[in-house]
């Protein structure tokens, strides 16, 4: 049972390092194509301003110079997708930035340590279940589609409880773990 949890461990983070990874190459190619479409754009206006309209109007005629209307679609749902899945990922990691990485090893007191790790755990769990439950709630409720592509919102939104649950589960698997300290039998020193 163990081998298969961590296995379903090492999945769930390489899927979510994945996914962000995507994430931030559609958001670096959207990028590039959109600096480049103003550069193809300005060269084209720079023509048609100093005489050359029949240069200008060919790459106007070969290039679509029009906006991309759908762009900000697109990057609305990968930069969600990439925050949100990427904070999952360094979260199951536990690569996340923690108050608790300073602060325990300044506590003398063993017993007090844990007590500390726990109450953070608690508080990290607490508010991934409250994010949890209204992200849901949010992502259920809507039913709006987007301008350009028509695609559900909810589809956008969607990350959020997804990537909200993914690290609640870790989060009560942190509590369990720490929690065990204090059931488990302590040798005398």
């Amino acid at each position: 049972m163990i081998s298969v949890l961590k296995t379903m461990d090492v999945w769930v983070q390489r899927i979510l390092r994945y996914i962000a990874m995507t994430m931030f190459a559609v958001l670096g190619l959207l990028l590039l194509a959109n600096i480049s479409l103003r550069l193809v754009n300005d060269l084209i206006q720079f023509l048609l301003n100093h005489g050359f309209e029949g240069i200008g109007n060919f790459i106007q005629s070969v290039v679509t110079v029009n906006s991309f209307y759908w762009f900000d679609e697109i990057i609305e749902l990968s930069f969600a997708a990439l925050v949100f899945y990427g904070a999952a990922g360094l979260w199951c990691a536990k690569l996340h930035f923690s108050v608790g990485d300073w602060i325990t090893p300044r506590i003398k007191n063993e017993s007090l340590k844990h007590v500390y790790k726990l109450l953070i755990l608690l508080i990290s769990a607490t508010f991934m279940a409250i994010l949890f439950w209204y992200s849901l709630k949010l992502t259920m409720k809507t039913n709006q589609v987007t301008t350009a592509f028509q695609i559900k919102q909810w589809i956008l939104y969607s990350c959020v409880p997804i990537s909200s649950f993914i690290m609640l589960v870790y989060s009560i698997v942190d509590v369990i773990a720490e929690a065990k300290w204090f059931w488990e039998p302590k040798k005398a020193s």
